[in-house]
C-alpha cells in the first residue's frame, strides 16, 4: 500500500472540500429567526381575522349589569327593614321600607323615576322575601339574552 504524501493529501482535500460544502447547505440561524418571526406575525394577523369577535362587547354589558345591580341593592340596603311596607306611594326616592321594593321591574332608572337612556337595553327585577332578616334578590338582564345578572342579599331588622 501506497502512502500519500502530504501534498497529494492536500491537493485531494481541496477538491473534495468546496463538492461537499455545495452539498450540504442549510439556512443560518438569522435566517430561521427571520423565518420564524414572519410566520408567527402572519398567524397572528390570520387569527384576528378569523376569530369572531361577536361576544367582544360582553364583558362590557356584564360589567355594566354588575354596577346597576350594585347602585340598586346599595340603594335598598339604606331603607328600613319593616314588616309593614307603610306608604310605598311617589317614586323610589319617598319609600321608607324595603318592602316597597318587592315585585319592582322597570329599566333601570335613578332614584326619582328618571330614565337613563344610555342603560335602557337593561331590565331591573327585585325580590324581597322573607322576614328578618330579609332576603334581597336584584336581578339586572339585558335585552341581547347575553346576561342575566342577579345580586342577593339579606337585610336585618335593626
Amino acid at each position: 500500500m501506497k502512502s500519500l504524501s502530504k501534498r497529494a493529501f492536500s491537493k485531494m482535500q481541496e477538491a473534495y472540500l468546496p463538492m461537499q460544502l455545495k452539498t450540504i447547505r442549510g439556512f443560518t440561524l438569522v435566517e430561521f429567526v427571520l423565518a420564524l418571526t414572519v410566520i408567527g406575525i402572519g398567524a397572528a394577523i390570520l387569527t384576528s381575522f378569523v376569530t369572531p369577535t361577536a361576544g367582544s362587547a360582553d364583558p362590557m354589558i356584564q360589567a355594566q349589569a354588575r354596577a346597576i345591580a350594585a347602585g340598586y341593592m346599595d340603594e335598598i340596603l339604606l331603607r328600613k327593614h319593616d314588616e309593614d311596607p307603610g306608604d310605598c306611594a311617589g317614586g323610589r326616592g319617598d319609600w321608607a321600607s324595603i318592602r316597597c321594593y318587592d315585585g319592582l321591574d322597570e329599566p333601570p332608572t335613578d332614584q326619582f323615576g328618571n330614565p337613563i337612556a344610555a342603560l335602557s337595553d337593561y331590565r331591573v327585577t327585585v325580590a324581597v322575601s322573607g322576614s328578618a332578616p330579609a332576603g334581597i334578590a336584584v336581578n339586572v338582564s339585558h335585552v341581547s339574552g347575553s346576561v342575566d345578572y342577579a345580586l342577593q342579599s339579606r337585610r336585618g331588622a335593626y
